[in-house]
C-alpha cells in the first residue's frame, strides 16, 4: 500500500524516518555540486565584481562528501553522536559540542 506521492506506507516512525533518510540521502548524492559555486555577479558590488573569483569543486571536495555520506551510514557512530549530543549539551553550546564530536572522528 503507497501514500499519495507515491511513497510506501509506513506504520512505524522509525521506518518512516529511515526511509525518508534513505530518500534525502539519495537526493543529495545525485544533486548538481556546480549549482553550489554559482554567483549572480550582478548582484555584486563593482569592487567585489573586479576581485572575485569563481571557484568549483575538485577531487577533494568529491571525497571528502563521500566520507561524509559514508559517515552517515555508521548507524552505531549516529546512535553515540545523539547520546553523546543530549549528554554534553547540558554543558555546552550545539557548535562546540559538534567540534568535540568531529574532532574525534579520524580522517580516512
Amino acid at each position: 500500500m503507497a501514500e499519495a506521492g507515491g511513497r510506501p506506507y509506513l506504520r512505524s516512525n522509525l521506518a518512516r524516518t529511515m526511509y525518508n533518510r534513505m530518500v534525502t540521502d539519495e537526493r543529495l548524492r545525485n544533486m548538481d555540486l556546480s549549482k553550489l559555486y554559482e554567483v549572480d555577479e550582478l548582484a555584486l558590488t563593482d569592487d567585489v565584481r573586479r576581485r572575485f573569483v569563481q571557484l568549483s569543486s575538485d577531487e577533494e571536495t568529491h571525497q571528502f562528501l563521500e566520507h561524509c555520506f559514508e559517515q552517515s551510514e555508521w548507524l552505531v557512530t549516529q546512535i553515540w553522536h545523539s547520546i553523546a549530543k543530549a549528554f554534553l549539551g547540558l554543558f555546552m553550546t550545539q557548535t562546540s559540542v559538534n567540534g568535540k564530536l568531529k574532532r574525534g572522528v579520524k580522517d580516512p
